[in-house]
């Protein structure tokens, strides 16, 4: 009991200094600008020390864009391994249906350090991801015109960030945004399909999207199919009523009123 007392006190002062998800009254937020060509031509040095553009790294594919820094303790650690899982259960090609890039925001990550990225990701999806960043400019550019909001914090010597993916089409569009540090797979299958334009993804996937919304409020994809449903049984409601209405007038006697 003694223990629960302690962790009890102790959780809110670590709660505090890790960064967990958005804090608005820093300034560190994920604005969602769908629809915005984000600017391709932002160019990068890669994790072999060349000058790699956002268009290269996309290579014209739906592309997941995760933005954070590889020197990350906190979401980043989460966030990174949480996508690349989510695209394994997902069923989908690496390469083939997605690229996936992670931006590094801390113009301090070379090279060296963005190389250690793929150190974290299984070996048969290493193909498909782009480690970029080394280039203060482009990565604040990158994250201002994907509304990802983010501050350094020099007594920590860290970076204050929201989490989450950023979904592209392979023009560079921004798709969707999907929160948080774990992904459901459904969802990302979903999600590329639909920057994909529908050249991605198979068909069941392509009639899925029929059926689902996506609400951008929880970041997640959510059965439009209940809707219609909804819509369906008042009509069929609608439709009985009437009926029984006009059953009844059928067969009133003639002259009641």
């Amino acid at each position: 009991m003694r223990l629960l007392l302690i962790a009890a006190m102790l959780l809110p002062a670590l709660a505090a200094h890790a960064h967990v998800g958005p804090h608005p009254e820093a300034g560190i937020a994920f604005d969602q600008h769908l629809g915005t060509v984000v600017e391709t031509d932002l160019a990068f040095i890669d994790a072999q020390g060349k000058r790699e553009t956002l268009r290269e790294a996309i290579g014209g594919k739906p592309t997941v864009l995760l933005l954070g820094y590889l020197g990350c303790k906190d979401l980043c650690s989460l966030a990174l391994p949480g996508a690349a899982k989510a695209l394994d259960r997902a069923g989908l090609e690496p390469g083939r249906d997605y690229r996936a890039v992670f931006a590094s925001i801390d113009p301090r990550e070379g090279a060296r350090t963005l190389a250690t990225g793929y150190e974290r990701l299984p070996p048969a999806d290493r193909g498909a991801w782009s480690f970029v960043g080394g280039n203060a400019a482009s990565s604040g550019a990158l994250a201002a015109s994907v509304g990802f909001h983010y501050r350094y914090e020099a007594d920590h010597d860290a970076f204050a960030h929201p989490a989450g993916i950023v979904l592209l089409s392979p023009d560079g569009r921004i798709s969707r945004y999907l929160f948080g540090v774990s992904f459901d797979p459904a969802d990302l299958r979903l999600a590329l399909a639909q920057a994909g334009q529908g050249r991605t993804g198979s068909l069941s996937d392509r009639l899925l999207l029929l059926c689902y919304h996506f609400d951008p409020a929880t970041g997640r994809y959510t059965a439009r199919i209940l809707d219609a449903l909804r819509i369906l049984i008042a009509l069929c409601a609608v439709g009985a009523a009437a009926f029984a209405w006009r059953v009844v007038r059928r067969n009133r006697p003639a002259g009641a009123p």
